[in-house]
């Protein structure tokens, strides 16, 4: 049934909840201070930052499948993702000791970085497979794209928030010493923060399935066998598994330009805070309404479709990406000469063309992340069985992290290897072109 209005837009929140730690945090601001402040090592910086995600990858990877199966078996969701984002903030709070140079060692920020990227992964999972519990199967495009659109709007206030009260503020608020980067630590806090206000509705408005008489060991124990049961029916469901094996490439992708974007256009064309905060602001610019855009396209074209145009979108644009440097367009073309040209027009925040045209490709980003997200929700949700509903919606986490840990492995790896970033990237490139592919092959029927 159809939940009603206040019930699916608090549900939609979730989204706006969350997103500055993907942002402010992820991509924007604590990546790039990750890196360069607080590890301040153009190679090792971005090497680890690429192993916290990778680690956090794979706990999502193993665990959310079986999850999934367990929540299956009890019915609710809500107490799941309020353990989770129980966890999500007392991370985002640690990362407040990342002081610069890492006096400390990097153990405990790396542990809190990691534990915050899975728990909202997890949570994620469980408010996922709450979407067919509330929505109209014929409504349920609009309703994930909804949700991706307002948590991109979340993303913008919060980086125009950040950028105008902590980084361009002549004196930080709350007698913040900058000297020390506590404006810039406050990030974890803050988004901290940000989540407890904004998660209220969810779980004030949203009804959760009602809760089934078994046991926490009987329904871990039976969660097991039934995960396991449905790894060994998979033939089964050819056409999900299908499309899961396709988007464990292209969301994988879609993550690593997010993960790394930030700390690439810092070191290739020597951007700080305010550029990245700048461009971050574009980014959700074009992403929310991308993504509501997206969502009324999954009910017009289907949601395959919409998902194909946006991956062929982000394969071009990582194309775009790794072709650009301060002095370079498309790998060889000279651009230096017309620095002059374009200054008058970017005030002096972007002083080379090629700094212009990245910010355009970034643009190309934000505008087929959000539907390319969205997009694939609906997808799943239309064509996976609902009797194993949470379940799937853990192979559909599984899918999306299930390689998450790779990308960003290989992107460190190479990075290590070569001391270039840029070539590291370069595996983006790769994995859009494997997900494009297997998407062929996907029928957007329910099995």
């Amino acid at each position: 049934m159809r939940a009603s209005p206040l019930a699916r837009y608090s549900w939609s929140m979730f989204d706006w909840a969350n997103q500055p730690f993907y942002t402010l945090i992820t991509t924007f601001v604590f990546s790039y201070y990750f890196s360069q402040v607080f590890i301040a090592d153009d190679v090792r910086g971005p090497e680890l930052w690429g192993y916290t995600q990778t680690i956090a990858g794979l706990s999502v990877a193993l665990l959310s499948p079986i999850l999934g199966s367990i929540a299956d078996l009890r019915g609710n969701r809500k107490p799941w993702i309020m353990f989770f984002s129980i966890v999500f903030v007392i991370s985002m709070c640690f990362l407040w000791f990342a002081l610069p140079g890492a006096p400390n060692g990097v153990w405990l920020i790396m542990i809190a970085m990691t534990a915050a990227t899975a728990a909202i992964a997890f949570a994620e999972v469980f408010n996922n497979a709450m979407l067919p519990s509330i929505e109209t199967e014929d409504k349920v495009g609009y309703l994930s794209g909804l949700g991706y659109g307002l948590g991109y709007f979340g993303g913008l206030v919060a980086l125009i928030l950040f950028l105008i009260f902590f980084v361009n503020a002549e004196v930080p608020p709350f007698g913040l010493n900058a000297e020390t980067f506590e404006n810039i630590r406050i990030v974890g806090p803050i988004g901290a923060f940000w989540y407890v206000l904004f998660i209220i509705p969810f779980f004030m408005f949203t009804p959760d399935v009602k809760s089934i008489q078994i046991s926490v060991i009987n329904s871990i124990r039976q969660g097991l066998q039934n995960f396991f049961n449905t790894i060994r029916k998979v033939s089964d469901f050819k056409n999900v598994i299908t499309f899961l094996f396709a988007r464990m490439f292209y969301q994988d992708a879609l993550n690593a330009m997010f993960i790394f974007g930030g700390i690439y256009a810092a070191q290739v064309l020597d951007w700080g805070f305010q550029e990245l905060l700048i461009l971050g602001i574009i980014v959700n610019i074009f992403a929310a309404p991308g993504a509501i855009l997206g969502g009324w396209f999954n009910d017009k074209i289907g949601a395959k479709r919409v998902v194909m145009i946006s991956v062929v979108g982000l394969m071009v644009t990582a194309v775009m990406a790794v072709s650009i440097t301060r002095d370079t367009l498309f790998f060889v073309i000279p651009v230096d000469a017309y620095s002059y040209k374009v200054n008058e027009y970017t005030f002096g925040l972007y002083e080379s063309i090629g700094e212009v045209v990245y910010v355009l490709v970034v643009i190309f980003l934000g505008t087929f992340s959000g539907p390319a997200q969205a997009a694939s929700r609906a997808l799943m949700s239309n064509i996976a069985p609902r009797k194993y509903i949470t379940e799937f919606f853990g192979l559909f986490a599984f899918a999306g992290k299930a390689t998450s840990w790779l990308a960003p492995a290989i992107i460190a790896f190479l990075t290590a290897y070569y001391e270039s970033l840029r070539i590291g990237m370069g595996a983006i490139i790769v994995f859009t072109i494997i997900g494009l592919i297997a998407l062929m092959y996907v029928k957007e029927t329910r099995e």
